[in-house]
């Protein structure tokens, strides 16, 4: 088993304030990392140095909910430039607009994107969302299992992203391999940024396409933007597409991956939600909370004191959005579902300017998923042989999720 012995630690860095958390020094958290950030507080200092974060670079991370949430609204003291590491798989600085624009500039870009992403705007969406659901559970609804990540999760928010943006269906599968080589952790650095490069390669493509026979679609929306009264620039509009292509696939499958474990493991929550599905959409937000999925990476910009622990410019500051949206101080019993429960304010979106985009579209699939899969599958529960393993990085997601019914 690794150890904090096994990392470079920097000088500066206090004894007392270094807990190494990964999955080799804390192997429950391939089995149950929410259990884990529920209970970090008791086991770490409000903010500690991990000297595993960050591929074994070693950051700061936090272990306290309110404090995540001053880091994340305070972009003054603590950046989101370049902060993604997407740049480094690229070979190439690539700034993901808005994400990694700060304020003040950053709302000249964050601006469009209030109405194609709006709650109205994304409602006109329900029935082809709808159908998509529909048509993934009727290919397995009457073989009696499925393995629920691949047959279902992992496809249904690409297909959905896909119809958003006006890309041709027939580039699914192509989509689906991209996605999974860049996402996911376990791949090699070599096949994530591979993967990196040929998606860039596909939106050139999609780019040019867009400008010669431009649609009904955000992708042609975005040619039209302007900022500070200018046209944006083919960079500009590259990292718009690049954020959008990676932000909205592997997050929502990953909460409905997580969901309907839940669901699986617990009868009496499933059959609630039967009797009573005017609870789904409080149902959805519980979800979220329960399994905030996203980490977040912050830059400190200036040599500063941070509630008592000295941060250096330059310093990375991970968020665990899990760690707020668990914090036993702001949610009572924070590890056991409430589908009742307000306020319910969880951190799964990310707090401050860089509040997810796509909260409202995320919104809708899960509560679609749920209401067709409750409507069409029986009481359904986890396979009796599974051995599931969560796969850990900056979105923590299932590797699988055998289901029977």
């Amino acid at each position: 088993m690794t150890s904090i012995f096994d990392y470079a630690i920097p000088d500066h860095i206090p004894e007392n304030l270094i807990f190494a958390l990964d999955g080799d020094t804390h192997p429950e958290l391939k089995k149950n990392p929410f259990k884990v950030f529920a209970n970090l507080p008791n086991e770490a200092p409000p903010i500690f140095f991990n000297p595993a974060a960050f591929q074994g670079a070693g950051g700061w991370s936090i272990s306290d909910g309110a404090i995540i949430k001053e880091v994340l609204q305070s972009p003054e003291l603590f950046s989101s430039k370049n902060n993604t590491g997407f740049s480094f798989l690229l070979g190439q600085e690539l700034d993901l607009i808005p994400l990694e624009i700060d304020p003040p500039e950053h709302r000249g870009y964050r601006s469009h994107f209030n109405v194609p992403l709006s709650p109205r705007e994304v409602a006109k969406r329900e029935d082809a969302i709808r159908a998509s659901a529909i048509e993934l559970i009727e290919a397995f609804e009457s073989k009696g299992r499925c393995d629920f990540v691949e047959q279902f999760a992992v496809q249904f928010p690409v297909r959905i992203f896909m119809d958003l943006f006006g890309m041709p269906r027939t580039d699914f599968d192509k989509i689906l391999d991209y996605e999974y080589k860049l996402l996911h952790v376990s791949n090699t650095i070599e096949t994530r940024a591979q993967a990196a490069r040929d998606i860039y390669d596909y939106l050139l493509k999609l780019i040019a396409e867009k400008r010669a026979n431009p649609k009904d679609d955000l992708a042609s929306s975005i040619l039209e933007f302007t900022v500070d009264n200018r046209p944006l620039t083919d960079k500009e509009i590259m990292g718009m597409y690049f954020l959008l292509f990676v932000g909205g696939l592997d997050t929502v499958a990953s909460s409905l991956g997580f969901a309907w474990r839940y669901l699986a493991s617990n009868p009496a929550a499933q059959q609630g939600l039967r009797d009573n599905p005017e609870s789904i959409p409080s149902a959805v937000e519980e979800f979220f909370r329960m399994h905030s999925v996203v980490e977040v990476r912050r830059c400190v910009t200036e040599d500063m004191e941070f509630h008592g622990v000295q941060l250096k410019q330059g310093d990375f500051v991970n968020c665990i959005t899990a760690v707020a949206s668990l914090d036993s101080k702001e949610f009572a019993d924070p590890l056991n579902a409430d589908f009742e429960r307000s306020p319910n304010r969880h951190c799964a979106f990310v707090f401050g300017p860089h509040r997810c985009m796509g909260s409202n579209l995320a919104r809708l699939e899960i509560r679609i998923a749920l209401e067709e899969w409750l409507n069409r599958i029986p009481d359904f529960s986890i396979a009796d042989d599974a051995d599931i393993d969560v796969n850990l990085g900056a979105v923590v997601s299932l590797a699988k999720l055998p289901l029977v019914w």
